[in-house]
């Protein structure tokens, strides 16, 4: 939890990826962590906490997410 600050900013906006030229199976993780991150986003500014038990659930399932991507990123 103590990069979720980092995590949040980092490549928030969809056009850095290059989705297009991605496997459909990567597309999709892509669009999950997006999906996360947006959530999770959204939950922080309801919450104003980055301690809050759904935020810290929300940021451990992106995690899960970011490390399956990386892991099959460079193979």
């Amino acid at each position: 939890m103590a990069y979720a600050d980092q995590r949040l900013a980092y490549a928030s906006d969809r056009s850095m990826c290059n989705s297009a030229a991605s496997p459909p199976y990567m597309r999709k993780l892509e669009d999950e962590i997006y999906q996360l991150r947006t959530v999770m986003e959204q939950v922080y500014l309801e919450e104003a906490s980055f301690n809050s038990e759904v935020v810290i659930e929300i940021s451990r399932k992106l995690d899960l997410k970011i490390n399956e991507y990386m892991k099959h990123r460079f193979k």
